[in-house]
């Protein structure tokens, strides 16, 4: 079976491209760039080219596969735009479509770090002020589930916080606040949380949406939860830095107002009785904090310390 994963050079798609060619997919990858299709190469993924700015090229090129994964990271307002187009040109009976999204969708306004009880199984209502996130990207996930009536097995899938292999989009940040400031800093109280998964635990439960899921159905992912108080200060016993909370107007200085306010000054704390259910998955890897104080992510800044390369992050660099 032949699998195209879009954004297979990233954080995420790549792990996903690692569990499709485990299962024996011909597991193929976009590539905009000479370099992403080496690094495609390298990895046994088959490079295609193409880029997300030019999708009528995109959506020729998507007619020839069998299973689509979209685990690309794209402005929330250009990734409708994407899906739209890819959803025209791939809508067929028995195709298969993997989008991954987030919780950022059930995500409540936390600019105090405070805690709160709500917690969103697959179906649950969301009684809340909607986030932009959520304006925009449930379009998005409305324009998947709509095309399953019309034969495509679509599979939305909603991971939380991904940790692991010293990626991530939020953790990566604490380690940056540290650099920056020789703190590592958190939002107000600290109290706040996203619920957080293992990147491949992320693959697996592609997979598995893919090989047994019902079509048009939402899939959360969930292995734990920590608030982002405790993240940061374990990230501060890997860097030897005390810890500090800021308020809003100081944590948007630092990071800025779009990472803080999708990223940080919330909550978005989920439940996946679906998931567990359908498909029969238990995450493989449940601690965070273990792996900040003495797995991948010590690693990684021990060693790009060692050899003078502790770099910035930014939003972009969780790919």
């Amino acid at each position: 079976m032949k699998t195209l994963v879009i954004g297979a050079t990233g954080y995420v798609g790549s792990r996903i491209a690692q569990e499709f060619r485990s299962h024996g997919h011909e597991t193929y990858g976009l590539a905009r760039s000479q370099k992403s299709k080496e690094v495609l190469s390298a990895a046994g993924v088959i490079p295609v080219e193409g880029d997300l700015a030019e999708l009528a090229k995109l959506a020729a090129t998507v007619d020839d596969f069998d299973v689509l994964v979209f685990a690309a990271t794209v402005p929330f307002e250009d990734e409708k735009d994407v899906i739209q187009e890819l959803l025209t040109a791939f809508t067929r009976p028995g195709r298969s479509l993997v989008f991954i999204s987030g919780s950022g969708v059930v995500s409540t306004a936390a600019r105090d770090g405070a805690w709160n009880d709500y917690t969103a199984a697959e179906d649950d209502p969301f009684p809340f002020p909607a986030l932009r996130n959520r304006k925009i990207r449930i379009t998005t996930e409305r324009l998947l589930t709509d095309a399953a009536s019309e034969g495509l097995r679509t599979f939305i899938i909603r991971p939380p916080l991904i940790w692991g292999r010293a990626g991530s989009i939020q953790i990566p940040q604490f380690f940056e606040s540290a650099r920056k400031t020789g703190t590592v800093c958190y939002l107000g109280q600290g109290l706040n949380l996203y619920s957080h998964v293992h990147v491949d635990d992320v693959a697996t439960v592609s997979y598995l949406a893919f090989e047994k899921g019902t079509p048009g159905a939402v899939y959360h992912l969930v292995a734990g939860e920590v608030n982002f108080r405790a993240i940061a200060e374990a990230v501060g016993e890997v860097t030897g830095c005390p810890t500090r909370s800021l308020d809003y107007d100081q944590a948007v200085e630092l990071w800025g107002a779009p990472w803080v306010d999708l990223g940080l000054a919330v909550n978005s704390r989920i439940r996946s009785p679906r998931t567990r259910t359908e498909l029969g998955w238990t995450p493989a890897h449940v601690d965070v904090i273990e792996d900040i104080r003495h797995g991948s992510y010590k690693d990684a800044y021990d060693t790009a310390k060692a050899h003078g390369e502790v770099q910035g992050y930014s939003w972009a660099a969780h790919g």
